[in-house]
Protein backbone atom coordinates (compact mmCIF):
# COMPACT_ATOMS: atom_id res chain seq x y z
CA UNK A 1 0.00 0.00 0.00
CA UNK A 2 1.29 3.49 -0.60
CA UNK A 3 0.86 6.51 1.39
CA UNK A 4 1.14 10.01 0.85
CA UNK A 5 3.50 11.98 2.95
CA UNK A 6 2.20 15.38 4.06
CA UNK A 7 3.72 18.49 2.71
CA UNK A 8 4.18 20.55 5.62
CA UNK A 9 3.85 19.40 9.31
CA UNK A 10 0.70 21.71 9.40
CA UNK A 11 -1.43 19.63 7.16
CA UNK A 12 -3.31 17.53 10.30
CA UNK A 13 -3.51 20.40 12.37
CA UNK A 14 -7.25 21.21 13.37
CA UNK A 15 -6.77 25.04 12.88
CA UNK A 16 -5.29 24.92 9.45
CA UNK A 17 -8.00 21.92 8.52
CA UNK A 18 -10.54 24.74 9.54
CA UNK A 19 -9.48 27.11 7.71
CA UNK A 20 -8.92 25.04 4.67
CA UNK A 21 -12.73 24.00 4.94
CA UNK A 22 -14.05 27.30 4.73
CA UNK A 23 -12.75 28.50 1.40
CA UNK A 24 -13.83 25.09 -0.17
CA UNK A 25 -17.03 25.98 1.07
CA UNK A 26 -17.04 29.35 -0.01
CA UNK A 27 -16.32 27.98 -3.65
CA UNK A 28 -18.92 25.40 -3.25
CA UNK A 29 -21.97 28.32 -2.44
CA UNK A 30 -20.54 30.47 -5.14
CA UNK A 31 -20.55 27.54 -7.89
CA UNK A 32 -24.12 26.64 -6.38
CA UNK A 33 -25.59 30.17 -6.43
CA UNK A 34 -26.56 29.74 -2.97
CA UNK A 35 -25.18 30.66 0.17
CA UNK A 36 -27.72 28.77 2.36
CA UNK A 37 -26.22 25.34 1.99
CA UNK A 38 -25.23 24.21 5.74
CA UNK A 39 -21.83 23.40 4.05
CA UNK A 40 -21.28 27.74 3.99
CA UNK A 41 -23.03 28.25 7.29
CA UNK A 42 -21.52 26.03 9.59
CA UNK A 43 -17.80 26.69 8.56
CA UNK A 44 -17.82 30.92 8.94
CA UNK A 45 -19.38 32.96 11.88
CA UNK A 46 -22.96 35.06 10.98
CA UNK A 47 -21.11 37.97 9.89
CA UNK A 48 -18.56 36.77 7.43
CA UNK A 49 -21.37 34.79 5.92
CA UNK A 50 -23.40 37.83 5.81
CA UNK A 51 -20.55 39.93 4.35
CA UNK A 52 -19.29 37.06 1.92
CA UNK A 53 -22.67 36.29 0.67
CA UNK A 54 -23.57 40.59 -0.11
CA UNK A 55 -20.42 40.69 -1.88
CA UNK A 56 -20.72 37.86 -4.24
CA UNK A 57 -24.47 39.45 -4.70
CA UNK A 58 -23.06 42.90 -5.07
CA UNK A 59 -20.78 41.67 -8.03
CA UNK A 60 -22.36 38.75 -9.51
CA UNK A 61 -26.41 39.06 -10.15
CA UNK A 62 -28.35 41.34 -11.94
CA UNK A 63 -25.34 42.73 -13.65
CA UNK A 64 -25.87 44.51 -17.51
CA UNK A 65 -22.38 42.50 -18.82
CA UNK A 66 -24.54 39.68 -19.90
CA UNK A 67 -22.74 37.46 -17.79
CA UNK A 68 -23.59 34.63 -15.21
CA UNK A 69 -21.89 34.12 -11.83
CA UNK A 70 -18.28 32.70 -12.02
CA UNK A 71 -17.92 29.16 -11.11
CA UNK A 72 -14.67 27.09 -10.37
CA UNK A 73 -13.62 23.68 -11.43
CA UNK A 74 -11.82 22.74 -8.12
CA UNK A 75 -11.00 24.42 -4.91
CA UNK A 76 -8.34 27.04 -4.37
CA UNK A 77 -4.79 25.92 -3.96
CA UNK A 78 -3.72 27.08 -0.80
CA UNK A 79 0.12 25.66 1.06
CA UNK A 80 0.03 26.00 4.95
CA UNK A 81 2.77 28.09 6.00
CA UNK A 82 1.77 28.91 9.60
CA UNK A 83 -0.89 29.51 12.35
CA UNK A 84 -0.55 31.95 15.04
CA UNK A 85 -2.64 31.56 18.01
CA UNK A 86 -3.97 35.16 18.61
CA UNK A 87 -5.44 34.70 21.44
CA UNK A 88 -7.23 31.13 23.39
CA UNK A 89 -9.59 30.32 20.81
CA UNK A 90 -8.86 32.10 17.91
CA UNK A 91 -5.48 32.07 15.54
CA UNK A 92 -4.82 33.28 12.09
CA UNK A 93 -3.52 30.25 9.64
CA UNK A 94 -1.49 31.82 6.80
CA UNK A 95 -1.75 29.89 3.30
CA UNK A 96 0.36 30.32 0.07
CA UNK A 97 -2.38 30.90 -2.26
CA UNK A 98 -1.63 29.89 -6.25
CA UNK A 99 -5.30 29.72 -7.34
CA UNK A 100 -5.68 30.92 -10.68
CA UNK A 101 -9.23 32.53 -12.84
CA UNK A 102 -8.11 29.78 -15.77
CA UNK A 103 -7.44 26.31 -13.58
CA UNK A 104 -4.37 25.58 -14.73
CA UNK A 105 -1.40 24.55 -12.89
CA UNK A 106 1.61 24.69 -14.68
CA UNK A 107 4.97 24.48 -12.11
CA UNK A 108 5.74 28.43 -12.77
CA UNK A 109 1.75 28.69 -11.56
CA UNK A 110 2.10 27.05 -7.99
CA UNK A 111 5.35 29.05 -7.81
CA UNK A 112 3.91 32.42 -8.18
CA UNK A 113 1.57 32.15 -5.29
CA UNK A 114 0.58 34.77 -2.67
CA UNK A 115 0.06 34.74 0.95
CA UNK A 116 -3.40 34.92 2.74
CA UNK A 117 -4.77 34.88 5.62
CA UNK A 118 -7.86 32.85 7.17
CA UNK A 119 -8.82 34.25 10.64
CA UNK A 120 -10.28 31.63 12.77
CA UNK A 121 -11.89 30.79 15.97
CA UNK A 122 -13.00 27.92 18.34
CA UNK A 123 -17.44 27.87 19.35
CA UNK A 124 -17.91 25.17 21.55
CA UNK A 125 -16.55 22.26 19.77
CA UNK A 126 -16.12 23.86 16.12
CA UNK A 127 -13.34 26.37 14.39
CA UNK A 128 -15.16 28.97 12.46
CA UNK A 129 -14.15 31.46 9.87
CA UNK A 130 -14.20 34.88 11.13
CA UNK A 131 -12.67 36.82 8.74
CA UNK A 132 -9.88 36.77 6.26
CA UNK A 133 -7.96 39.14 4.10
CA UNK A 134 -5.45 38.75 0.90
CA UNK A 135 -1.55 40.00 1.23
CA UNK A 136 0.99 40.87 -1.83
CA UNK A 137 3.52 38.58 -0.69
CA UNK A 138 4.95 36.42 -2.77
CA UNK A 139 5.02 32.68 -2.01
CA UNK A 140 5.66 29.71 -3.36
CA UNK A 141 2.80 26.99 -3.42
CA UNK A 142 4.71 23.89 -5.09
CA UNK A 143 3.28 20.89 -3.85
CA UNK A 144 0.09 21.98 -2.69
CA UNK A 145 -3.25 19.89 -3.60
CA UNK A 146 -4.33 20.69 -6.82
CA UNK A 147 -8.22 19.09 -7.56
CA UNK A 148 -11.21 19.22 -10.01
CA UNK A 149 -14.62 18.78 -8.91
CA UNK A 150 -15.93 15.13 -9.85
CA UNK A 151 -18.63 16.19 -11.30
CA UNK A 152 -18.87 19.59 -12.26
CA UNK A 153 -20.99 21.98 -11.31
CA UNK A 154 -24.04 22.83 -13.93
CA UNK A 155 -23.19 26.04 -14.85
CA UNK A 156 -25.50 29.32 -13.54
CA UNK A 157 -27.75 30.96 -15.10
CA UNK A 158 -27.48 35.07 -15.15
CA UNK A 159 -29.30 35.32 -11.86
CA UNK A 160 -31.52 38.23 -10.30
CA UNK A 161 -30.31 39.29 -7.13
CA UNK A 162 -32.87 38.16 -5.50
CA UNK A 163 -32.69 34.64 -6.80
CA UNK A 164 -29.97 34.08 -4.74
CA UNK A 165 -30.44 32.26 -1.51
CA UNK A 166 -28.92 33.86 1.42
CA UNK A 167 -27.16 32.09 4.07
CA UNK A 168 -30.06 33.88 6.30
CA UNK A 169 -33.56 34.46 6.10
CA UNK A 170 -33.03 38.25 7.00
CA UNK A 171 -30.72 38.43 3.94
CA UNK A 172 -33.18 38.16 1.18
CA UNK A 173 -32.91 40.57 -1.21
CA UNK A 174 -35.99 43.15 -1.67
CA UNK A 175 -36.15 46.13 -4.11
Amino acid sequence: MNSVEPISDLDDNEWVQAAEISPLSFSVAMNLGDFSIEQFTSTRDRERAAEQFQTWRSRFTSTDDGQAPPQFKGPRVLLPLSVEMTGENTATVRFCDASTEDEIYTPEVLADGREVAVLVKREGSEIIEVGGYPSTRKCDATGAGVGVYDPQFEPLELMDAADAPPPYEDLWYTP
